[in-house]
């Protein structure tokens, strides 16, 4: 049995099933589970879309001097009432620019002001990553439909 050429002209069983360009870029990211941050209140909301984690794999498995600065200046921003804080203020403590790396700084001094750095929670078990941070961003899709409305 053959199968009937594409030449290009007509459209595929798939592309048809397909979401067209636009609604794929208007469709949510894909977030983690925040179960464990809403257990430990370092989850800022909805509203904010979950960036990722600064995390170096190799700090896992390392102690010393270093590991242990990063984390205490990590660990400086917060406290058991503040789970977040916005970038700007997080980039202007002392202790806490000093730990970054140049790419670090670069992202963090790129985001939006309405950006936040928070704790840092492993999603699988619910741990804190002491010597990594969270890095959180504000969903602005919503607001333009809102706009329209």
């Amino acid at each position: 049995m053959k199968e009937p050429k594409n030449d290009g002209g007509t459209a595929t069983k798939d592309q048809q099933t397909e979401k067209p360009a636009v609604e794929r870029r208007r469709a949510s990211l894909p977030q983690p589970d925040f179960t464990h941050y809403k257990k430990a209140s370092a989850y800022p909301g909805p509203k904010y879309l979950f960036v990722g984690h600064s995390y170096n794999v190799e700090l896992d498995n390392q102690e010393g001097e270093g590991v242990e600065n990063r984390a205490g200046a990590i660990k400086s921003l917060f406290s058991k009432d503040i789970k977040w804080i916005p970038v700007s203020e997080a980039l202007g403590n002392q202790n806490f620019s000093g730990i970054l790396s140049r790419f670090e700084h670069d992202l963090l001094s790129r985001l939006p002001e309405s950006s936040l750095v928070g704790e840092a929670i492993n999603t699988t078990d619910g741990k804190e990553i002491k010597h990594s941070f969270t890095i959180w961003r504000e969903e602005r899709r919503g607001r333009r439909e809102d706009r329209k409305a």
